[in-house]
Formats: structure tokens, C-alpha cells, sequence
């Protein structure tokens, strides 16, 4: 490890978090915690009033801060944020080599690979930054707005579904670094922002189609067996949206097969961006 390679660090991190996908990535992390609680208490004004099968929606939503939290965390993770962490990796590589301003850390007397890493920390750190603001605020807006975790027996229940969501965001920093190592491995073949998110978007498109695929399959073989074969239960959670639906375990209980895929897919994303930048030449 170089000498200097915190300081690198240090110095992707101010790059990213004042790049325009950087800090539109932080305030879409605000506006979606904040949003998440004033839906939610709208929500739970009109709730009384709205009967669906007979059943009010008191019944169906979760109506304090722990749901106000999930909510925000699902929106999270919908479609915004992860672009806009697309556009950041894109920019940390495939625009530093667009501009010329790549090759300045290249000629350094640095392993190529530090550079990477220095990279992958910085865009990490923008990662957790975006969980840690909307749970944040989801959870101050949420809890004045909306009440409380509902408590049915004891005031240590209440603590422990707050906590569960907390995993839940835990989980998707854990997805997020799967996706930030796929958008280093496409910057190094990729030399534009708009490029490597074309990149991304067709690679998360194709998976889409082979995750579909596989619930086809499983969907016949319920109709025809009543249950589909465990062979295609074990495929989904190796696809990309399987693994990185890991966090989505938090209600129920979270599959440990689901973060042995992702984290393989990161490690061989990683791989497979330091062996080429490793042997790319940079002009």
C-alpha cells in the first residue's frame, strides 16, 4: 500500500462529493426521507375514512416511523439513486479519462490498483452518506409526524423493528458496493459517463430478462408439481436483482445465500476492473 494512499482517498472523496451526480445524489436522499413522512402523514389522515375490502388501511400499512423508514428506503432503491450512483462512478472513471485528468494520476509513482481502490472508497463513502440521510431524516420527520414504533407488548419490540429497518439500510450498502463495482469494471472497456450507464442499464436489463426467465420457470413447475424445483429458487439469488434484493430480508429474515452473491459479484467486478485498468493504456 503506498504511502499516500489515504490521502488519494481523501482526495476522491472531495472529488465525488462535489461533482454534480454527488451532491444530486445527497439531496435526492434528503427529499426522499422527507417525502416518505409527509406521505405517510397524509396518509394517516385520510386512513380512517378509506375502507378497501372491508379493511381500513391501518391494516395494511404500518403507520409510524418504522413504516415511514421502510418506505423511504424502498423509494431509495427504486430507480433515482442508483442511477445517480451510476453517473458517479461513470464520471470517477470513464470522465477523468475522457478529460484527460485520469492520465495525472496514472504517471504517479502509485499501484494502478490503489488507484482503483482509492476510487471504489470514495464512491462507497457517497453510498453510505445517501442511507445514513435518508434514514436520518425519515426517521426525525417521521417520528414527529407519524408517531412513534407501534408497540404491542413491550417498548423492546418497538426498539427492535426500528432496528431491523436499520439493517435494512445496512443491507443495501452492501447491494450499493456490488453495483459501484460493476460501474468500475464497464469504465475500464467504457471511456464516457453516458456510456458506461448505457452499459450498466443493458447488463441490469439482461439479468431483468433471465430473473423473469427463471420465475417463468417456477411458475409453470408450481401449476404443474405444486412447487417448483429447488434448483430454481438457488438460480434467482445468484441473478444480479436476486442478490441485490438483500435487503429487502429485513421484515421476515434476511437469506444469507443472497449476500454470498453479491459480495461474489463484487469481488469478481473488482477483479475483473483492476486486471484491465492494470493493463490498459491510458493517453
Amino acid at each position: 500500500m503506498p504511502k499516500q494512499f489515504f490521502r488519494m482517498i481523501a482526495v476522491e472523496v472531495l472529488k465525488v462529493f462535489t461533482r454534480g451526480s454527488g451532491l444530486g445524489a445527497l439531496v435526492v436522499a434528503l427529499l426522499v426521507g422527507a417525502l416518505a413522512a409527509l406521505a405517510m402523514n397524509g396518509l394517516m389522515q385520510v386512513q380512517e375514512g378509506v375502507q378497501l375490502n372491508g379493511q381500513g388501511l391501518g391494516g395494511l400499512v404500518q403507520f409510524d416511523v418504522v413504516g415511514v423508514a421502510a418506505k423511504a428506503l424502498s423509494a431509495r432503491n427504486f430507480f433515482v439513486l442508483p442511477l445517480l450512483l451510476f453517473l458517479a462512478t461513470g464520471a470517477s472513471m470513464a470522465g477523468e479519462h475522457a478529460d484527460r485528468t485520469l492520465r495525472e494520476l496514472v504517471v504517479r509513482p502509485v499501484p494502478r490498483w490503489s488507484i482503483l481502490a482509492a476510487k471504489f472508497a470514495a464512491l462507497a463513502s457517497l453510498s453510505a452518506a445517501t442511507l445514513l440521510v435518508t434514514f436520518v431524516t425519515s426517521v426525525a420527520l417521521g417520528w414527529p409526524l407519524v408517531g412513534p414504533p407501534q408497540i404491542d407488548q413491550s417498548v423492546a419490540e418497538g426498539a427492535e423493528s426500528l432496528t431491523r429497518v436499520s439493517l435494512g439500510f445496512a443491507a443495501s450498502f452492501v447491494s450499493d458496493l456490488c453495483l459501484l463495482a460493476l460501474g468500475l469494471a464497464l469504465s475500464t472497456f467504457v471511456r464516457s459517463v453516458g456510456g458506461v450507464v448505457v452499459s450498466l442499464v443493458l447488463v441490469l436489463l439482461a439479468d431483468r430478462a433471465i430473473w423473469m426467465g427463471l420465475n417463468g420457470v417456477g411458475l409453470a413447475q408450481r401449476m404443474m408439481t405444486g412447487a417448483p424445483e429447488p434448483w430454481v429458487d438457488e438460480a434467482l439469488k445468484w441473478t444480479l436483482v436476486g442478490a441485490q434484493a438483500c435487503w429487502e430480508g429485513w421484515e421476515t429474515s434476511f437469506e444469507p445465500g443472497q449476500f454470498v452473491a453479491v459480495t461474489a459479484y463484487t469481488v469478481l467486478a473488482c477483479l475483473v476492473a483492476t486486471l484491465r485498468f492494470g493493463r490498459s493504456d491510458v493517453p
